[in-house]
């Protein structure tokens, strides 16, 4: 364990911060330059692997872009990226038990955003279902006050295919398959995750899925993603406020965030935290964690989700520079959710600096957005 901690700073270290010509840091990424450990290949942390320690009880293989492609004029020189996060999406309809996929969530974006100007390097996106071929029993009969979503997985690969890397998974609808010949619960959507990344590995994009995980003790999910001009190390933590234990069993709920502080306080490069709330009384603590964590330095850019309608997005200023609080996104593509036209999609721009670990801001633009299911457009001003 010692030996894979030592090489994975090491690798990272090569690949963000060294004086290296631009062929040593490929190769350093590739691994070539790490025969040692081989045996720990899941300890290297570049665009080439992404650490989904939240999710697997092992690490999967992804890409996020040919590192052939960076084109920057020195490992230790800023980078500039940019992040957007859009609020409650999925592709399902109430106690489907078994959904068919007719690409309706990729032709739902495509509509609103053809040009896809949306969509940044990093992007953030809360999938309010769970996943799925098939439920047995979900968690209450249909009526007109219980919601039950099972989207199919392709749909959810979809959402990843079109740029939609940092996808949480911990809310309130996780567990809405109670029996599936798939998995209980959460494990049913885990059981599609390692599918769904081998497919979009073969397209050379990268996805962090994180709030469900395995028996294993949950973690934050980390990757380092490409971007023009150099690497960005990403750290993300998506967790659900409110649920007891047997629901919490197996998603990152409010009870787990104290452990995982360190994690984030350690972690370098660009943090997100993003928290779902399922009534008043869990929005409101969500508000004093996702407040707290961004004053105490632990994360650049807390999310909230939940209320389904948009509330004020804040620039907090710390002595670490400005962070981003946006404690409701709204609504998004999503077929089952009532029209809503408060809804935003926080597009920003970022600057990290791999020689002293630092991360900018340096612009915010919320994009209102209208949404009558999974017809959601621009909100003209």
């Amino acid at each position: 364990m010692g030996i894979c901690l030592y090489t994975r700073r090491l690798a990272v270290y090569i690949c963000t911060s060294l004086k290296a010509s631009r062929v040593i840091r490929r190769l350093a990424v590739l691994g070539l330059l790490m025969p040692v450990i081989s045996s720990c290949a899941s300890a290297i942390p570049s665009q080439y692997r992404v650490n989904n320690s939240g999710l697997y009880t092992s690490t999967v293989d992804v890409v996020a872009k040919p590192l052939l492609d960076v084109q920057a004029s020195s490992p230790q020189s800023p980078v500039e990226f940019s992040f957007s996060a859009f609020g409650d999406a999925g592709w399902a309809s109430s106690h489907v038990a078994t959904p068919v996929y007719r690409s309706g969530f990729r032709r739902a974006y495509q509509q609103l955003d053809p040009s896809r100007s949306l969509v940044g390097d990093i992007n953030f996106i809360n999938w309010e279902t769970s996943v799925g071929h098939r439920c047995s029993a979900f968690w209450a009969p249909r009526s007109k006050s219980s919601f039950a979503f099972l989207s199919h997985p392709q749909d959810l690969a979809d959402a990843s295919l079109i740029g939609f890397n940092l996808i949480g998974l911990a809310n309130n609808h996780s567990f809405d398959c109670l029996r599936s010949p798939e998995g209980l619960g959460p494990l049913q959507t885990l059981s599609h995750l390692s599918g769904i990344s081998r497919q979009i590995s073969s397209s050379k994009s990268a996805v962090l899925f994180n709030g469900i995980y395995t028996s294993s003790t949950a973690l934050p999910s980390s990757g380092i993603y490409a971007v023009s001009g150099g690497l960005v190390p990403v750290t993300f933590i998506s967790a659900y406020i409110g649920g007891d234990a047997v629901y919490c069993k197996n998603i990152i709920c409010d009870k787990d965030l104290a452990r995982l502080k360190t994690q984030m306080a350690t972690a370098s490069g660009f943090r997100v935290l993003a928290l779902h709330s399922w009534n008043p009384q869990s929005h409101s603590k969500l508000k004093v964690i996702l407040s707290s964590w961004i004053h105490a330095n632990l994360v650049d850019v807390a999310i909230g989700t939940g209320p389904h309608g948009a509330e004020p997005i804040s620039i907090i200023k710390t002595r670490h520079g400005n962070r981003v609080l946006a404690t409701s996104l709204g609504n998004f593509i999503h077929p089952s959710l009532s029209a809503q036209q408060n809804n935003v999609v926080v597009t920003s721009k970022w600057r990290f600096d791999p020689s002293s670990g630092a991360v900018d801001l340096l612009s915010l633009k919320p994009v209102k957005i209208s949404c009558n299911g999974a017809v959601c457009a621009k909100t003209k001003k």
